[in-house]
């Protein structure tokens, strides 16, 4: 009998990652706690996939079992300063897998007091939910809400019934469904292999020196970075240049110009650069989404000369997104991440990029100020925390991590990974990095 959990090797190496992000929506209004935690219930029980969890052996020896039952877990906290409550609760996160237990999602809400001010914190554990699967059941989560506010029964019926239908197909049953040819493949992994790609500042941690990192790192916990940027100025300046240029373009060339300008005054880098990053490419369009949850995603590697100016960056980075889209260079590694699983050579080899970058935008919040009913929608903030079961675990993380979102329509949300060697490196690239978007 076909169960709705595939084998996707990304998966398996997420569970040694142990990641848990949180995505923060804050709102203004009238919140009825006693609703959202019966549609919190509601959603949560009806993800088929949070009833199974992943037993490892080895990256090339994994499966699911299912066990009929999970930790649900809801919340209310009263606050004097909810984005520091936010903060606390992305440092103490992994709290919810401690032990035996285990939890997928989980849903806490902030409350500030003297104010109708609130965060609804959605937490996940990286296992079982990209951020796009995230945002799918958290906007659910939110339609059953309201159709609950509205007394809408039937609404209620077919929001759970889309629920219970998303299941996680394998790794290979997806690539068919992308449809990606052995020729173009081929000719991919050709050109991925000739891609030029450079670490001149030494962000990345080299593979001999994980382990000691990572018995450092387990010795306390720690918050991730979190900074709010303003976007419109610079997007502005960016599209003088290029009008096509995207905001997660703009956002990705701040980025690149940030570690650039790192480099050159605190590594005393030359002035020639090439920048190098890993950029998170969802393979999945949005209808397909609404069918099959899990991790179906590709980190493709980016590089761009980090003299330039930061406007000729991101029309850089906007091609060559076109560039992996067009060719489906982001299926390909998709691929070849599960192909690499199936050999078990996943973190045998040094990767020769500065950093990671993936997007976290959930446009039904953004273009919608009346998303929760009853009240007004500010800001969206995430972060992320870690704790690496095992040296694979933090072979997957041994560099600077960070996720952007737009937080509001002119904001950008900055939040790093806790960086396994030192969080006054990820101090430091937040400071540069705020610099550009200052200018």
């Amino acid at each position: 009998m076909q169960t709705p959990v595939g084998a996707i090797g990304l998966e398996c190496l997420m569970d040694r990652a142990n990641i848990f992000f949180t995505s923060g929506y804050r709102f203004s209004g009238e919140l009825n706690l006693a609703a959202l935690e019966v549609s919190f219930l509601a959603i949560a029980s009806a993800m088929r996939k949070f009833e199974y969890r992943l037993h490892f052996e080895a990256q090339d020896r994994f499966h699911w079992k299912h066990t009929g039952s999970h930790r649900k877990h809801f919340r209310v906290v009263d606050c004097d300063d909810v984005d520091q409550a936010f903060t606390e609760l992305c440092r103490d996160s992994l709290s919810l897998a401690e032990g035996d237990s285990y939890c997928p999602m989980a849903l806490t809400v902030l409350l500030q007091r003297g104010s109708r001010e609130f965060i609804i914190a959605q937490t996940s554990e990286h296992t079982y939910l990209d951020a796009r699967s995230a945002e799918f059941l958290f906007n659910r989560l939110v339609a059953h809400y309201n159709a609950l506010m509205r007394d809408d029964a039937d609404q209620q019926r077919e929001i759970l019934a889309a629920v219970r239908r998303v299941h996680t197909i394998g790794g290979d049953e997806m690539l068919d469904i992308l449809g990606l040819d052995d020729a173009a493949h081929q000719d991919n992994l050709a050109g991925l292999g000739a891609y030029p790609v450079a670490d001149e500042g030494r962000h990345a941690i080299p593979l001999q020196d994980v382990p000691d990192c990572l018995d450092d790192y387990r010795k306390q916990r720690f918050a991730p970075v979190v900074r709010f940027f303003p976007l419109a100025a610079l997007l502005e300046r960016c599209r003088r240049h290029n009008p096509e240029v995207t905001r997660n373009s703009v956002i990705c060339a701040a980025l690149a110009k940030g570690f650039y300008n790192l480099g050159r005054r605190e590594k005393d880098l030359p002035e020639r650069q090439t920048i190098s990053f890993k950029m998170l490419s969802d393979l999945l369009a949005p209808e397909l989404r609404e069918r099959y949850g899990g991790n179906y995603i590709a980190f493709v590697p980016v590089s761009v000369d980090g003299e330039r100016p930061v406007e000729e960056i991101a029309a850089q980075i906007h091609q060559r997104i076109r560039e992996f889209k067009t060719k489906k260079i982001d299926v390909s590694l998709f691929r070849a991440v599960e192909d690499a699983v199936r050999q078990g050579v996943v973190g045998t080899v040094d990767d020769p990029l500065s950093f990671v970058v993936t997007n976290w935008d959930n446009y039904g919040f953004l273009n919608n100020p009346d998303y929760l009913h009853g009240c007004t929608s500010l800001r969206h903030q995430s972060g992320v925390n870690i704790e690496p079961r095992d040296t694979l675990g933090a072979v997957l993380v041994n560099r600077p991590i960070l996720v952007i979102n737009q937080s509001a329509p002119d904001e950008v949300c900055l939040s790093l990974f806790p960086s396994l060697r030192s969080q006054a490196e990820n101090e430091a690239v937040a400071k540069y990095i705020g610099e550009v978007f200052g200018q």
